[in-house]
């Protein structure tokens, strides 16, 4: 008896000894967790103050991953996706960040993993994500009031619209961050966007004292990043209005504490200015180490600007200084990464514009779908009706859907097919004038930014009008098109080619001499001539007579190189036709240009 109730008692004593286990691992699982959350609140403050400290602090949590809870397991992850796109490790960085915008339970973290994808994505050059994430941010922020939140989101919108052109949505989201700015925020961020979206929309006369004063701000409140990125624009400005020294007194000084922040995408714009500054000061040491530390420091294996500018400084640098072979290396570098530059700029505008049809797309979509729906709810209260008045009504709301998809559909197809006319010459298919206007203005504009001439050359067909007249317009319709055929096979992806009216047509060629354009022309002439006109009629041979201007003689201003090549065109017509004239100054005719009909 004693036995047994030796074994109750020491049976008793072990179910209390683990309840007692049981209740301290709880409590210390507890104080592990709330340790977590409060280092994360932590590194979530300092991250842009402190980025070392908030590495340092996101390495001691994660061990601690498995204590948290889920609210502040999606916040770790959502700092170590930021800390990852900090420091341009992107796989990692877009698998934590989705991971924590597709599935976070607070709307506000979502949010903020979404403005930090949409900033990844705009590195990284993939535009449509960017756009995308950005509709999908956009259909979430009216649901968060987290002002914080709402306000690094208005950032990344105005950075990434400004990136694709859209320069009056981009000021829209920068004034309004700077109106709303929540408690602790001052105007540095705001200031930032509005800066940088004028500076690139090139409506920027003169820095504002309101930009240095908001740099101050931004020095005062810590937000060394916002600092840095409103000098890079400040210097940009001063280099791209010819003031050299002013744009390296406004980084020099920074430029070894920008190095210490570890942010190697902002210290690469601050170099490639740099470098461009002191080459226009014949300052070539200088040049060059700046120069090489923007190609090193830009992201590897991808197109950035400084990039781009590194390799332009360093192959003057090298034809400066006579040394033959090296500027050639450094030249063709240049030539790849401006072309990337170039295209780049395109498929930004491209992808806002896809996307943007995608949304107007699925709105309709949406529409249409709620309007089914009515129909459905109306059909189910007319089949309690009477069987005839209800079969009269789903037929009037079957015909009224048919309608509305009817409407959908031939809307969606006005709108492409007005966007193609409005844009594409009808007949022969290239740019029509206005839209190579439109074109050849934007890339003269680049060219005056970034000093590289371009060549306009102007051509029409010999005796097009005989054409017409011996046989007939469709003949005449065929022999615009096979030349067109002719010269596309001849331009390159970056060449601008127009029918500005009638016979006579335009190419604007960018990055190019007028040496390189008079050999440019005389192969489209001798490519037209030596094609028969028409498949139908092979014995009827077309010629056509070219002019040629420079920005070298002209300046960028494409209405005086269409006079002065039209001056030259007019003297390769007097001159017996199916020639090239170059233009100079006595090519600008009396009467302002067209002058003449072709023929």
């Amino acid at each position: 008896m004693r036995r047994w109730v030796r074994q109750a008692c020491l049976l008793m004593a072990t179910a209390m000894l683990a309840v007692g286990v049981a209740h301290a691992g709880g409590a210390a699982a507890s104080a592990a967790a709330a340790k977590g959350s409060e280092m994360i609140d932590r590194a979530d403050r300092i991250k842009l103050s402190d980025f070392d400290g908030f590495s340092r602090l996101l390495q001691e949590v994660e061990p601690m991953r498995g204590q948290l809870d889920n609210g502040s397991a999606a916040k770790l992850s959502f700092l170590e996706g930021w800390r990852a796109t900090w420091v341009g490790e992107y796989d990692k960085a877009r698998g934590l960040l989705e991971s924590v915008a597709d599935t976070a339970p607070d709307a506000a973290l979502r949010v903020r993993s979404l403005a930090t994808l949409i900033n990844l994505f705009g590195v990284s050059h993939r535009y449509e994500d960017a756009f995308r994430r950005l509709n999908q941010m956009q259909e979430l922020l009216p649901t968060v009031r987290d002002s914080r939140a709402r306000f690094a989101a208005l950032g990344e919108a105005s950075q990434l619209l400004s990136s694709a052109g859209q320069f009056d949505a981009a000021e829209a989201y920068a004034k309004q961050m700077i109106e709303d700015a929540p408690p602790g925020e001052s105007e540095c961020k705001g200031m930032q966007h509005l800066l940088r979206a004028r500076r690139e929309a090139n409506r920027l006369t003169a820095i504002d004292p309101m930009y240095l004063h908001a740099v101050a701000v931004c020095d005062e409140t810590g937000d060394k990043v916002f600092a840095a990125t409103m000098r890079a624009d400040i210097g940009a400005f001063y280099l791209e209005h010819k003031q050299p020294q002013s744009a390296i007194d406004a980084l020099a000084p920074f430029r070894d504490g920008l190095r210490d922040m570890n942010y190697a995408t902002l210290l690469s714009e601050f170099d490639a200015t740099l470098a461009s500054a002191y080459l226009a000061q014949d300052d070539l040491a200088s040049a060059r180490r700046f120069a090489l530390s923007a190609v090193a420091g830009s992201v590897r294996d991808e197109f950035t600007d400084p990039r781009r500018i590194g390799y332009k400084v360093l192959y003057e640098v090298e034809q400066r200084v006579g040394n033959a072979q090296a500027a050639l290396n450094y030249h063709e570098q240049y030539m790849a990464a401006d072309k990337a530059y170039l295209d780049d700029i395109s498929a930004r505008s491209l992808a806002f514009q896809l996307v943007d049809q995608q949304v107007v797309a699925r709105k309709a979509e949406v529409d249409t779908l709620n309007k089914k729906n009515e129909i459905l709810r109306l059909s189910n209260a007319l089949d309690r009706k009477e069987v005839e008045t209800g079969r009269l009504w789903i037929f009037v709301l079957g015909l009224s859907l048919v309608g509305i998809v009817a409407l959908v559909l031939r809307l969606r197809r006005s709108q492409l097919r007005f966007m193609r006319m409005a844009r594409r010459d009808g007949l022969t298919g290239i740019c029509n004038r206005e839209h190579f206007v439109e074109q050849s203005e934007r890339v003269l504009a680049y060219g005056a930014r970034s000093d590289r001439g371009a060549c306009l050359i102007l051509f029409d067909l010999d005796h097009f009008k005989n054409v017409n007249d011996t046989w007939g317009h469709a003949v005449g319709d065929e022999v615009l098109k096979r030349a067109v055929d002719v010269c596309r096979r001849a331009l390159h992806a970056c060449d601008v080619f127009g029918r500005l009216g009638g016979e006579e047509f335009a190419v604007l060629l960018p990055d190019c001499s007028p040496a390189q354009a008079r050999a440019r022309a005389e192969q489209l002439r001798l490519s037209i001539s030596a094609t028969s006109a028409t498949p139908s009629r092979p014995e009827l041979v077309v010629t056509a007579s070219f002019g040629v201007a420079s920005t070298l003689q002209c300046g960028f201003e494409l209405h005086r190189l269409l006079v002065v090549a039209d001056g030259a065109l007019y003297r390769a017509k007097r001159s017996g036709r199916n020639c090239v004239f170059m233009g100079d100054s006595g090519d600008i005719p009396d009467s302002p240009y067209p002058v003449a009909a072709s023929g």
